[in-house]
This record gives structure tokens, C-alpha cells and sequence, in this order.
């Protein structure tokens, strides 16, 4: 057919809105790649419930195979000819040779007629002598270890030594989820003893992938890895094959960094090796994956002064002024609080004081990023001498004294292992923190109930999937509901020993049970770690002042304090706990402020390791707005607005640290410096109210887990901040201090709606004056 001259498309295009046509480019020619070697199995690998035949095609190509698990090649592998008959679960490792040239080891496990499970199955292949060899296998003693000492030395076990294996995880409803060659090693201290032996798994570019591409933790977990640990419950082995787990699941939601865990059935070369612990492995990778931070930009020790990645210096300056200066002084204090995370080392030692680990001195780890504000923080992991490992009375035990003593063996607490703590203590607004903050705990993530509900669920999940994992280590069914029995006892004793214990070295005076409720309209923030909406009882000390914040929801304000004497309308009330027992409510009425859904949160950066977190808000009335005295809140923490005059349709962004934050977006002028909090990347919920504490705006979020950097992006100024539908989750640095682009492209669109009706008015009118034209002169 005849395609339109360009005038012709041009006079059409401007008429009707057509799209120019223009030649179509023509595909790049390049030269013919014939595919790679490879080899297919049939059927695939996977579970069945019966025997079944296997055949590997190679069109043309020698292939040659193994069923041990063992990588073939052309001199000791089995040479295909016909199909095989699988009657247990085998691994089948495949390579075909065509013309000489080789194709890599394809690998793949049949599971014959297996136990239907609730966990994910891993199976590992590698070459069995690598492993097993009485000589050089690494699972094995070897000639070398020396037999007069217990954790016998030299042993093969006690090699760094990385060697190839594939793996493959399937999901519990036999769906292969990912496959690839790894990095494989033995993990973990004197747990090596054990004749079910912890692994490492690292993933290497040159083993086929840099990273694990499977969200084995689930939809809020991480959805890569650079490593993986496959953990025999350390020094728990034979006992609950739980207990680590157990106690950063209590903790996960404190100020702490924990490791995820998944339970998994795991089989080497075909054979089962019992349930594993699936746990994130702690380094610099894990750290860069929960934090905006650049791998190769943090500092990282372990221990005492163990440098694990970059340097030792700033923490050196950091001890070195703390034990030249007393931190009774509130200047002192504040530096060296500018310098590590308080509250995240405050639970550290909180948990680990709970959980009466005896062996807390010996596995620390903390890091910071490498930046002029980067402060310490630590990381809770092996704690399977805790919750009494060792002792069935271990909750009897006075694990506060345990971490504050100041001349403490070579082991378990060393002075070094307590010093930073009895630093701390010196400071009297921390000990009224510390005592508190544990009071809190015990009144909710470690009350007694909550703490059974939770080993409940533990034991509840292993109870179907371990008669298979203690057969095959020869241990005694019996015994393992003993040891769930014994936490169980711990879980229900603990707490009233504490309690006992604060009172005696705090000198806190009695105890006193404080009852509070809640009018409908708002939240209270008890201290630093609970805030509830309906009712709350606990304990808490006389001689301890507690701190209460009532928080407004948005269309409501705060009223007044009522019940036990009190009667106040401060939103933030301080109470000594001189009376037995305090019942306290916190009324609310509804009430529209008039600036609600006119200063609003605009736009939010959580996760640039760049720039810092920071806050965008916009003025979306005609007036002026000032600022001063507002507030701008997290769960835990608010930062107060200095003086600051917000104009008309104008936006201004909250940061961390200008400095910081210019480096990134040097353009920007409408900047507020100082935020004292940072924002969870993951799930967060950020307040702002007016200085008579009314709600103004109140955005919450919950994210997957992302390595790129992102912006949540308020679609429309005047849209309901509170409907998730409304933002934008958007790749890139953002627009601080601008319009977002949502917003941009919609008023683009408005225009250019516009025009294109404006537009199609005068084509028509342009055909009509045409049509009368031509009519006059007589062409039709």
C-alpha cells in the first residue's frame, strides 16, 4: 500500500493526534553462537513417590555421569548408554563431551519416596572423599589431630579450607527454588566436635553467581545472599536444636541486629543429615544488606579488638575516653553517646543478662559505617549458652552482677567484656534508663507467658520433623522433650529473679504494679520500648520514675491524664511509683486540626547510604507556616522543628546531616539539618504534630527488602497519606525540594490534554472552513 507523504502524515497527524509512521529499524545482524554443552535429565529432579527411570540427553555428545555425589570426567565417571533406574534418593551429576569440547557438571537430586515436611529441603553434592576421606576429609579427624587434648587440635575438622559443591533448595512443596555451584566450609567453634557438623555457604562469581537469589527468610526477609549458614544449633546440638533461634526471635523486634532462621532438612550426596538451623551469617556482606551502607565502607570487629574488616582506631579513642573520663557528667555522656548506639547496646546487654548466657564475653561483634557521625553498634548472635545450656537452675542465676563485675576471670567475663556497661552505669539518667527499659521487657517481649507462648511455637513447629532428625543421630526422643521442658521452667522462673536482682544493686525500693488505659483516639508510649492503644499492666519500681507520652492519632488531639491522683494535660507525664498500685488512663478527643492535609509528608528517603535518611514536607495552602516547636516522630524517638517559615506551596527537607546530605543534592536550599533519628528501611511509621500536640500528618510504611536506592513518593499533595494506595514507591535519588514526579507527569498530562483538545478544536475548524472553501469553488 501506499504509505502518506510526509506532509500528508504531518497534516494528519496535527487533524487527528496520528502517530508519525517511520521505517522500522532493521535487527542488527551478528554471527550464529551455537547454544552451550549442557545436559537435560528425564524426567527432572525432584520428589517421587516410587523408583523411577532416568535418561540424559546431549544430542550427539559422550556424556558421563555419577550417583555419589562425586563430580564426573572422563576417566573414573560411568559413561552413559541407556537409562537408569533410581530406587532411593541419589544425586546425579552429569557432563557431556562433544569434539572435545567439555560442557560444565550439571547436578540434580531425585528424593524417592521421603517423609512429607513442613521445612525446605537442601540437598549438597560433592566429591564424598573431600568430606570423608579417613585421611584429608575435612568431616573427619585426620592424622594430625592431637588426641590428648579434648577439642582435639590439628584435626581435619578444624580447616578453613573452602571446597566446590552444588546446591539446590527446594521449597516444602517441592518446588526447586535455586541451584547453583557454592563455596562450601566447616562453621562455627568447639560445635565442630559434634558428629553433625555446621556449614558455611558462600556464593563466588566464579562458581556460577555471586549471590544466593532466593528470599529463603520469606517475603520479609533479605531476597539475596552473599553467604548462608547451615547450623547444627551449635553448642545446643542434642538438646532442643532450638535454643539460639529461640532468643533472637524474643529480641527481633528491639534495637538490635539479629539473625533470620529457617529450620531445613538438609542431605549430603543424596544421604539425610538431619534438621539444620538456616541462619544469616555475620559479616560485612550481612551488615551492607540490613543497612544503607557500603560493604567496603564499615569497620567491624569481634571480640576484644579482633579487626574483622576496615580499622580499629575510632573504637580505640572511644575506650581510651571513656576510662579517662567519668560518665556521671552529662557532656561526657553525650559524646560518647554520639559515638556508639546506647539504646541498641543497652538491649545487647539486657538480652544477654536475660538470657543468663554464660558464654556472652566471648561472642561480641559491632560495627559502624565509616563516616564522620558512624557510631558502634552490636550484633546478638550464638547465644546457645544461654537459657541454661549448662545448668537446669540457671534462672536462679544473677547475670546482672555477672556482666557489671569488674574482675571477672579470663573466662567468661573478663573486666574488658564488662567495662563498657559499668561505664554506662556511672551515668544516672542511664540507670534509670537501663532499669526501665528492662522492666519493659519483662512486662511484655519477655513475660513469662509470652516467652512460653513463643518456645510453644518452636516446639509445635519441630515436634512432626524430629523423630527423623534424632534418628539419625541416635538420640532420644525422651530427652529432647526434657530439654523444651527446661526452658519451658526457665521461661516461667526468670523474671521474679531479676526483678530481684535490679532491686538489690539499684537499690530501686518495691515493686509497683502500674495499670493504664486508653481512650479511643490515640496511643501511650511507656519509657522507650512499649507503646499500646487499648491496656496495659506491668511492674515497675517505686523508687524508678517511669516517663508516659500520650501520642495523638490523626483527627484527634490529646486531653488530659486522669485516675490515681494524677491530673494533667502535658501530653509527656513523669510519675514516682510511691503508691502500691497506679491506675492511669489517657484521654483523647477528635479534633481536625486545621493545617491537617495541608502541611503533608511529601515525599521519604530511608535507605541512601549517600545522602542519609531524610523527610520531605509540603506546604499545601495559600499560608505561610511556621514550623517551631513542631514535631516530627518515629515509634521511639521525635525531633523538634527549630524556627523555620514554611511559604506557601513550598517544600522544605528534614536530614540527618547537611553536609551529608548536600554532597548528594547540592541544589537544594529549603533544608533543615539534625534529625536525631534515622528511618527503618523495611517498615516504619513517622508522626508529624503541631506544638499543642495535635496530629497533623501521619504516613506509615512497610517495604520489601531493597538494595537499590529508592524514595516513597506522595502521588498528589492533597491525597489521604494514610492509604498506601497513594504513594509511589520510585527507583533513584528522588526530587527533594521539588515536585515528584507523579505529580510532574500529571500536571504534564493535564497540559497536554489540554492542547490536544485545543488542538482538535481547530483541526475541525480548520476541515470545516476547508470543506466550505472547496464547496464554494465548486469541487463538489
Amino acid at each position: 500500500m501506499r504509505l502518506p507523504t510526509l506532509l500528508e502524515t504531518i497534516f494528519l497527524w496535527l487533524l487527528c493526534g496520528l502517530p508519525l509512521l517511520v521505517p522500522a529499524q532493521m535487527p542488527s545482524q551478528q554471527a550464529y553462537q551455537p547454544p552451550p554443552l549442557s545436559v537435560e535429565f528425564l524426567p527432572q529432579g525432584g520428589f517421587y513417590q516410587d523408583s523411577l527411570t532416568v535418561e540424559l540427553l546431549c544430542p550427539g555428545a559422550i556424556i558421563y555421569y555419577t550417583t555419589d555425589g562425586a563430580q564426573p570426567n572422563e576417566s573414573n565417571s560411568r559413561r552413559y548408554s541407556r537409562p537408569f533406574k533410581i530406587t532411593a534418593t541419589t544425586v546425579v551429576r552429569a557432563m557431556s563431551v562433544l569434539a572435545g569440547e567439555r560442557s560444565n557438571v550439571f547436578s540434580t537430586t531425585y528424593f524417592i519416596n521421603e517423609p512429607p515436611t513442613s521445612f525446605p529441603v537442601v540437598s549438597l553434592s560433592i566429591t564424598p572423599s573431600l568430606l570423608f576421606d579417613p585421611l584429608q576429609g575435612l568431616f573427619m579427624r585426620g592424622t594430625n589431630a592431637v588426641d590428648s587434648l579434648w577439642h582435639l587440635p590439628g584435626a581435619n575438622f578444624w580447616s578453613r579450607r573452602e571446597l566446590t559443591a552444588n546446591m539446590e533448595i527446594f521449597e516444602a512443596n517441592g518446588q526447586l527454588v535455586w541451584r547453583n555451584l557454592v563455596g562450601f566450609r566447616l562453621f562455627g567453634g568447639m560445635s565442630r566436635l559434634f558428629p553433625q557438623k555446621s556449614m558455611a555457604i558462600v556464593a563466588r562469581k566464579r562458581y556460577g553467581d555471586s549471590r544466593i537469589r532466593y528470599p529463603i527468610f520469606g517475603k520479609n526477609g533479605l531476597k539475596k545472599f552473599k553467604y548462608l549458614v547451615l547450623r547444627n544449633s551449635g553448642s545446643d546440638f542434642g538438646r532442643t536444636h532450638f535454643r539460639d533461634a529461640l532468643m533472637t526471635d524474643l529480641v527481633k523486634k528491639w534495637d538490635l541486629d539479629v539473625q533470620d532462621y529457617r529450620p531445613a532438612h538438609v542431605y549430603i550426596n543424596g544421604k539425610y543429615w538431619g534438621i539444620y538451623n538456616l541462619r544469616e551469617k555475620i559479616n560485612r556482606f550481612y551488615v551492607a544488606g540490613h543497612y544503607p551502607v557500603d560493604k567496603d565502607s564499615i569497620d567491624l570487629i569481634e571480640h576484644r579488638l579482633t579487626r574483622r574488616y576496615g580499622r580499629t582506631d575510632h573504637y580505640r579513642r572511644l575506650l581510651d575516653f571513656m576510662e579517662k573520663n567519668s560518665l556521671a557528667d552529662p557532656a561526657n555522656f553525650a559524646y560518647v553517646s554520639s559515638q556508639m548506639e546506647v539504646n541498641n547496646f543497652m538491649d545487647l546487654q539486657i538480652a544477654q543478662i536475660y538470657f543468663d548466657n554464660q558464654d556472652a564475653g566471648g561472642n561480641i561483634k559491632f560495627w559502624r559505617p565509616q563516616t564522620p557521625n558512624g557510631r558502634w553498634r552490636w550484633i546478638l548472635y550464638d547465644t546457645d549458652w544461654g537459657f541454661g545450656l549448662s545448668d537446669p537452675r540457671a534462672y536462679r542465676n544473677n547475670s546482672l552482677a555477672f556482666h557489671t563485675e569488674p574482675n571477672g576471670p579470663n573466662w567468661p567475663n573478663p573486666p574488658w567484656s564488662t567495662f563498657i556497661l559499668r561505664k554506662l552505669l556511672e551515668n544516672k539518667d542511664f540507670e534509670r534508663r537501663f532499669v526501665n527499659r528492662f522492666c519493659d521487657y519483662l512486662n511484655d517481649d519477655l513475660d513469662s507467658t509470652a516467652v512460653l507462648a513463643r518456645i510453644e511455637k518452636f516446639y509445635q513447629r519441630l515436634l512432626p520433623e524430629m523423630p527423623r532428625h534424632l534418628e539419625r543421630w541416635r538420640l532420644k526422643g525422651a530427652e529432647w522433650q526434657n530439654d523444651v521442658a527446661l526452658l519451658k521452667t526457665f521461661a516461667a522462673e526468670r523474671p521474679a529473679y531479676l526483678r530481684r536482682f535490679l532491686m538489690q544493686q539499684f537499690h530501686t525500693g518495691g515493686v509497683r504494679q502500674l495499670s493504664l488505659g486508653i481512650a479511643k483516639g490515640g496511643k501511650v508510649v511507656l519509657n522507650e520500648a512499649i507503646d499500646f492503644r487499648d491496656t496495659f499492666s506491668g511492674k515497675y519500681f517505686e523508687k524508678i520514675p517511669i516517663r508516659l507520652q500520650a501520642v495523638p492519632d490523626l483527627g484527634y488531639r490529646f486531653v488530659r491524664w486522669e485516675g490515681s491522683g494524677v491530673s494533667s494535660e502535658s501530653p509527656v507525664l513523669f510519675l514516682e511509683l510511691v503508691q502500691p498500685d497506679w491506675h492511669i488512663r489517657a484521654v483523647f478527643e477528635k479534633f481536625e486540626h486545621p493545617l491537617a492535609g495541608k502541611i503533608v509528608i511529601n515525599e521519604i528517603s530511608c535507605n541512601n547510604k549517600q545522602s542519609g535518611d531524610w523527610v520531605e514536607l509540603y506546604n499545601n495552602s495559600k499560608e505561610r507556616v511556621n514550623l517551631e516547636h513542631w514535631i516530627l516522630a518515629d515509634r521511639k524517638n521525635e525531633f523538634r522543628f527549630p524556627a523555620y517559615t514554611l511559604p506557601p506551596k513550598g517544600y522544605v527537607v528534614v536530614c540527618e546531616d547537611s553536609a551529608k546530605f548536600l554532597r548528594s543534592y547540592p541544589k537544594v536550599q529549603s533544608l533543615i539539618n539534625g534529625l536525631s533519628f534515622g528511618l527503618d528501611k523495611r517498615q516504619e511509621t513517622i508522626q508529624l504534630f503541631s506544638p499543642e500536640t495535635s496530629s497533623v500528618d501521619s504516613v506509615g510504611y512497610r517495604l520489601p527488602p531493597m538494595d537499590s536506592v529508592f524514595t516513597l513518593n506522595l502521588l498528589l499533595p492533597g491525597l489521604d497519606n494514610g492509604d498506601p494506595g497513594n504513594w509511589e514507591l520510585t527507583s533513584g535519588m528522588g526530587s527533594p525540594d521539588a515536585a515528584n514526579a507523579y505529580y510532574l507527569a500529571s500536571r504534564i498530562q493535564v497540559r497536554r490534554s489540554l492542547f490536544m483538545q485545543i488542538g482538535g478544536a481547530l483541526g475541525v475548524l480548520v476541515l470545516g472552513l476547508l470543506l466550505l472553501w472547496m464547496r464554494r469553488k465548486g469541487y463538489f
